[in-house]
């Protein structure tokens, strides 16, 4: 029984933990760079070809991304942002 506490316990917080952050999912074959701008302060990282990447201190509450798709997003906590390494806008978009 507090075995099952226990898994039932760290299953909630896991939940809650990523329901407060960025995710990243890198679909390319190719390793790729995004920025993640939260006003006075920009990391870059680099994410495997293949591989997820969550931020959870760099984008709080809200921030921008830069990436492979040759335009910024703002992206807010609990959003997946996902790519295959090209561009997600064409210029074209209206919002």
């Amino acid at each position: 029984m507090l075995k099952s506490a226990a898994l039932a316990a760290a299953l909630a917080l896991t939940m809650t933990t990523g329901a407060h952050a960025l995710t990243i999912n890198n679909k390319s074959a190719n390793e790729i760079s995004v920025g993640l701008d939260q006003g006075d302060k920009e990391t870059v990282h680099k994410i495997a070809a293949g591989k997820s990447m969550t931020f959870k201190s760099e984008c709080d509450d809200h921030c921008g991304v830069t990436g492979p798709w040759n335009f910024s997003k703002w992206a807010k906590t609990g959003d997946t942002i996902e790519t295959d390494g090209t561009s997600l806008t064409t210029g074209k978009d209206s919002s």
